[in-house]
Parts: structure tokens; C-alpha cells; sequence
């Protein structure tokens, strides 16, 4: 599977450190997003192309993240479930 950041309507990010919180303009809400959330956001958005799993968890890892695949998963699971990432 591949992600990408949501494109319907947009999404703001602000970081801080290592947190961040993102706007959706779509629902009106605003999300916390932990040190791991922001770090495999951060990735996805700087992606010119959609990301594999496998890609983003290198990438992850050579970045100093800290999750393993299924750590992973669950982040990408919220992301999508926010509407801030799909898969295609």
C-alpha cells in the first residue's frame, strides 16, 4: 500500500520540535500529533510521489524514529482515520 497526504481539502502543520499539530480545514479540527506521528507525517508530505510502507519505514528509521512495523501501521492507521493521509 502507498500514502499520500490528503488532498480534498487542505491541511495545515506546525511544528514544534518534535510535535506538531495539523489543521484540517475540511473538518475544522485540530490534532496533537506526537514525536513518531509528526516524524512519519513529515515524510509523506516531503514525498513528491506516494510512499510505500517499506520506504517510509526506512526512511523512518534512518531519521532515528523509533517505531517498528506494526507501530507503524497504527500511526498510518490515525493518520487516514483523521483524513490527513489516504492510500492509494
Amino acid at each position: 500500500m502507498k500514502w499520500k497526504i490528503y488532498r480534498s481539502f487542505p491541511i495545515q502543520f506546525v511544528s514544534f520540535g518534535y510535535e506538531s499539530v495539523a489543521f484540517h480545514h475540511g473538518s475544522g479540527e485540530t490534532h496533537y500529533l506526537d514525536k513518531d506521528t509528526s516524524l512519519v507525517l513529515s515524510i509523506i508530505s516531503g514525498s513528491e510521489f506516494a510512499i510505500s510502507e517499506p520506504e517510509l519505514l526506512s526512511i523512518f528509521i534512518d531519521s532515528e524514529g523509533n517505531l517498528d512495523k506494526q507501530s507503524l501501521n497504527s500511526v498510518l492507521d490515525q493518520l487516514c482515520k483523521l483524513k490527513i493521509i489516504e492510500s492509494i
